[in-house]
Formats: C-alpha cells, structure tokens, sequence
C-alpha cells in the first residue's frame, strides 16, 4: 500500500508548529513577570527598612561581644545538691547499744588507720576549717558578692566583668548595680543527727525509740507503722532527729531487718508520721545531718592522761602517728600493749612495717578500743573487744575466741618484793639440797595477794610444806598456787569463778616458813615453770553458745566498721590489708 503523506500547499504554516510558538510566548511572558513582581518587592522592604531605621547620632559606640556558643537553654529543676564539705571526710558513726545492765546507751564509733610503710606522715590533722572551706577549683561564689565586690581580672579564676571598648579605642570595666536585692542575716537549720542501732542480741523496739524521741506517744505509733515489737540480731535501724536543749524529736526512721525487708517512716507536716516509698529522700537528709561533720581532731587534753614514755621507747612511728591521728592516748597504749604481749612484729625495726586499722568508741565519759587489725609481712591478726561474764571486765579475743589481752601476772603481791627465785637451793629449814619450784615474794603480814589470772578457785587446803595455800585452774591447763597464806579472802570458796587481779588471800606465815612471805607457783599438768619469765595466757578461752555469741559480736562490730567506711569518700589513710 503507498505510504500516506500529507499534502500541503507551499507557504503554508503547519498545524504543529503554529502552536509551539504561541506555547513559547506564554512562558516567556510569565517568567518577565514573575522577575519584575520580585525585584519590585525587594526594592520595595529595603525602602521600608531604611526609613523606619533611627536616626545616627555621634554618642560613644559599644562593642557588644557576640557570644561563643548559643544562648543557654533552661532545665528542668533537679533534686537539691547534698551538703558534702561536712562529710567529706568522716571516720565515725553515732549508735544506741543495749549495757550489761541493760540500760540503753549512746556510743560514737570512730575508725583510723595508719600505715608505718610511709616513711614520713606528712597529713595535716583535719579541722572544720579545712572541712567546709571550699578549694580555689571548687570555689562558687554568690553572685550578688561577685557584682558588688568588683571583679579582679584572673585572680582565683574568679569570673571578672566583660571589657568593654569605647569609640576613642580606651578599655574598661563596668561594674553592674543590683536593684530590688535585700539582704537578711544567715540562719543555720536545726542540726540533724544521725544514730545507728545495730542490736547484738534481742532488743524491745519501744525501747530503743524511747531513747530516741521525746514524745511516748509518738513511739507508739511508730512501733505500729513499723510492724516490729523486737529488733532482731542483725537488724539496722537507721534514726534522723533533732536535738535541742535536750528535746528530741524524730524526723525519719529507716528500718532494715535481716530478712531483706525496708521501710522508711517520716514525720509529715501535721506532725504525724506515715510511710515514705522513696528511699532517696531519706539518703538525702541523712547526708545533711550536720552531728556528722563535728570536728574530729580537736586537740588532745592533757589532763589525766597516762605515760606514754615506754610505750613510744618501744613502737616509736606507730605511737607519733597513732597520736597525730588524733588516737586517745588511752586507747594508743592498749593497742601497744597488744602489740607487745602477742609479739607482734611491728614497728621494730626500719625494714619491718605495716599497717594498723582500728575502731575506738566514745561514751559514759570513756574512750576504749573495741577493734584492731595488725597487717605485717607475717600476716594480718584481728582482735576484738568482748564481755565474756558480765560480771567480768571485758577482754581482747582473737577470731578463734582466744583471750590475748591478758597474761599471767609475774608478781600477784603488789606489795612484795621478789626473794627466792625458781632454781636449785639449799631449805632454809630442812638444810637439804632442793629444787625451789615456785618463786618467793616477801611482803608484811596481811598485804593482799591476788589471782595471777582468770580461772576457778580449784582447791584451799592445808598442807605441812605450804601451810594454807589456794590453787586456781586457768584455762589451757594451767595452774597456780599461792601458799604460806594467812587466810583466804571474803567468799572465795572452791568452784568460784575469779578475775585477775582479784583479791583472794593474805600474806602470812603458815607452814615451814621463816617469815610473812607468798609461794608463788606455776605449772602445767605436772611439769613446774618458772613465773617470772613464763608469758601465758590467763584470759578465757570461749567454746560452745559463749564462742557463737562472740562471733555475733564480732559480725557485729564489721558490720559497724563497714558501715563507717561506706559512710567516707575514700579520702582517708588506707584501710586494713
């Protein structure tokens, strides 16, 4: 089929290309316009701009200082800072204990540490000066003090006033002026105080509360909203209070028990109490506790203080460091004293160290030691403070429930003097070669003779070589007799328990005796020692329910020395170990 073509006349426009070019037109003409509407509004906002501008008046220029960074944003309000100067550096918890008696006192436990290994302690006693005295870095100063006092350019790193530059080129500061500020004098808030109880047996809740808050109906709605009539063995109750003039007042209560439960209790605005579900309140508060931050090296009184001549004659570093971290003296020679009687090398020589952690406590007008740690080359010992009989003084037992605070006394006769010793002699009666096996201490007649060492009184007899004499049974097999004695004391009879340094006889002369003397003897099983040289233990030995009660004791004691170091930043002398 022929191909189709289009027959057209010549001179004739297609059909196509009329409507291209009139397409063409319109975008031409919409493109000027839209061209001349744009550079007409320009033209037209910068004639705006120029006549609304002020008026240039010939006035001294100020440079504004364009910022660095964007403007500051806003943030939400967060929880209120802790007051840390006061604590930075605490080393002491204040708790209520249970007496032998059972009354109800208030201890403050305060731990130390010193390390021999330093050669030179050069860390300057703290002060509440040094607590609360803010460093050059961490300085913040009021605001109002910053403007009013007039900035001086990088002193401290203080903030200084912006410079300004004026039109003649010449600097200089500008010091702002506040309006509407008033001033009022600073008041300090009520002092809070923090106690800890940490019961070491059973203890009536009521009870300890009642040491706590003024108010007994107040006690008893607390033992109510607490659901617990008895503090159990290792229990805490954590107590925030006020006290003024004697007037206490509780401001939150925070129960732990063993069994994992917790529960806060607060006092509210219409001086009830009620239960308080977020623990960070309490934390924050306990924090402000201003008792925490007393000053705890004030300066050592020397009133009654005892003599520390030998004791610094024989562990020199560790006294003068014991001492400048403020250690009662009192307490510096107890820890001595067991350093010396377990043989405990420390502080001996240049090349043997090492390091002390201790926990002393303050109350009823006492400062006594109730834990310490020696850590050498040869191993670290722990000795602990503990009631054995409440009719007893307290003692220094080891982690086995060993007694190491007391030895036997070499001379039971304050008032004698040391005659015939432990050796081969000739009897001054029976003329005859005899071994002595005791030793003799004269003294007038009736002067007090007391128990060497713990034990029971196991015999009082008669006997032609003695004349009337006691033995006492002392733990590990020992045994000591004192013969040639006038009588016994008051009550000392057969199967009582004694202390030493009780009385119980009096010097005489009883027996083959030339005179008013004590026979003084020592043995074990049956082999004779000489009790002027011997060094054994005369304390008790704790087995069955009284060694479980020790170690009750004794988890409660770490469990206060672990209470302190959580309570501390770390910034004090290295801890045991």
């Amino acid at each position: 089929m022929p191909e189709f073509k289009e027959q057209t006349r010549f001179g004739e426009i297609h059909f196509l290309h009329r409507v291209g070019r009139f397409q063409n037109a319109i975008l031409a003409r919409l493109l000027i316009s839209i061209l001349i509407f744009a550079f007409a509004g320009i033209t037209t906002g910068w004639f705006l701009l120029e006549a609304g501008a002020p008026a240039q008046h010939n006035v001294t220029a100020i440079q504004l200082l364009a910022p660095s960074h964007a403007p500051p944003k806003s943030t939400a309000k967060q929880a209120r800072l802790a007051i840390a100067a006061p604590l930075a550096d605490r080393s002491r918890v204040e708790m209520i204990e249970a007496r032998m008696d059972g009354s109800l006192a208030e201890y403050a436990y305060i731990q130390t540490n010193v390390d021999l290994d330093q050669q030179d302690d050069q860390r300057p006693a703290r002060s509440m000066e040094s607590l609360v005295k803010p460093t050059a870095s961490s300085r913040a100063e009021d605001v109002f003090a910053t403007v009013l006092r007039g900035a001086k350019p990088d002193q401290d790193n203080r903030p200084t006033s912006a410079p300004l530059a004026y039109a003649d080129g010449a600097a200089g500061h500008v010091r702002g002026v506040p309006i509407n500020v008033s001033t009022s004098e600073k008041q300090d808030a009520d002092p809070i105080k923090h106690i800890v109880v940490m019961p070491a047996a059973d203890q009536s809740l009521s009870d300890v509360l009642a040491g706590l808050e003024s108010s007994p109906a107040k006690c008893l709605e607390l033992v109510r909203l607490l659901k617990a009539a008895i503090l159990r063995t290792g229990d805490r109750l954590d107590a925030l209070l006020t006290d003024q003039a004697g007037s206490r007042q509780l401001l939150m209560v925070r129960l732990k028990k063993n069994t994992g439960e917790d529960l806060i209790i607060g006092r509210v605005e219409d001086d009830s109490f009620k239960e308080i579900r977020q623990p960070i309140v309490f934390d924050r508060l306990m924090r402000e506790a201003t008792s925490s931050a007393r000053d705890l090296e004030e300066p050592l009184s020397s009133d009654n203080a005892p003599d520390l001549t030998q004791a610094q004659s024989d562990f020199p570093q560790l006294v003068h460091k014991l001492l400048h971290a403020h250690v009662p003296p009192d307490v510096v020679l107890q820890i001595v004293d067991l350093a010396r009687k377990n043989k405990i090398q420390i502080d001996t020589d240049a090349d043997v160290k090492g390091k002390v952690h201790l926990m002393f406590r303050e109350g009823n007008g006492r400062k006594e030691l109730v834990s310490v740690s020696f850590a050498t080359e040869s191993g670290e010992r722990q000795f602990y403070r503990y009631h054995a009989q409440p009719e007893s003084p307290a003692e220094f037992f080891d982690i086995e429930g060993h007694s190491v605070s007391k030895f036997l006394l070499k001379n039971p006769v304050p008032a004698g003097r040391l005659g015939d010793g432990f050796a081969w002699r000739i009897h001054p009666i029976l003329g005859v070669r005899k071994h002595h096996d005791g030793v003799d201490y004269t003294a007038p007649l009736g002067s007090p003779i007391v128990a060497a060492g713990d034990g029971t009184i196991e015999l009082i007899s008669w006997q032609p070589g003695y004349g009337r004499y006691i033995r006492v049974r002392h733990e590990q097999g020992y045994f000591t007799t004192y013969a040639h004695i006038d009588h016994a004391a008051k009550g000392v009879a057969v199967g009582q328990r004694v202390s030493q340094g009780q009385v119980i006889a009096y010097v005489g002369s009883t027996g083959l005796s030339t005179g008013p003397h004590l026979y003084y003897e020592l043995r074990k099983a049956r082999q004779y020692l000489d009790p002027t040289t011997a060094n054994f233990p005369a304390g008790t030995v704790l087995t069955g329910k009284a060694l479980s009660d020790f170690r009750n004791e004794v988890n409660r004691l770490n469990g206060i020395d672990k209470l302190i170091d959580t309570s501390t930043d770390g910034s004090s002398l290295p801890k045991r170990g």
